[in-house]
């Protein structure tokens, strides 16, 4: 069996515990190994009155930006539902909701989130880690 396989198999029986119970369900990146479209059903467990009529709650963290609302079909995850985090120039780590933001109604979440519109992306230009990795190597030697 495959490690995805496995993965959905472990947190579809978590999801469906908090689902019968109303409980809150967490996760550190929900979907790690996960196909996106297999994540963004397991989320719609949780946004659905049908699947979730005891009022279960999953907070997860996520890289999957295909789970953000692209404008057109009304996505997974609207603009109320997520937040962002930054490192600050201190190292410190700030959380804010991507509703600040204001995006607009029929924005695409996912390709604004993508292109920096909302911060929390990595400031790095096209090449810069692999010249930084050899600059280092060059220094050490």
């Amino acid at each position: 069996m495959s490690t995805g396989t496995r993965s959905l198999i472990a947190t579809l029986h978590r999801a469906l515990t908090a689902l019968d119970a109303g409980l809150v369900l967490l996760f550190d990146d929900l979907g790690d190994g996960l196909h996106p479209r297999l994540t963004a059903e397991l989320v719609r467990l949780f946004t659905s009155p049908l699947s979730n009529p005891n009022g279960a709650q999953l907070v997860f963290t996520s890289h999957d930006a295909t789970l953000l609302s692209d404008g057109s079909t009304g996505g997974v995850l609207t603009s109320d539902q997520v937040w962002l985090t930054e490192k600050t120039s201190s190292g410190a780590t700030e959380l804010y909701p991507l509703s600040a933001a204001q995006p607009q109604p029929e924005e695409d979440l996912g390709r604004s989130y993508r292109s920096g519109a909302f911060g929390a992306v990595p400031q790095l230009t096209e090449g810069q880690m692999a010249r930084r990795l050899l600059r280092c190597q060059t220094l050490g030697s």
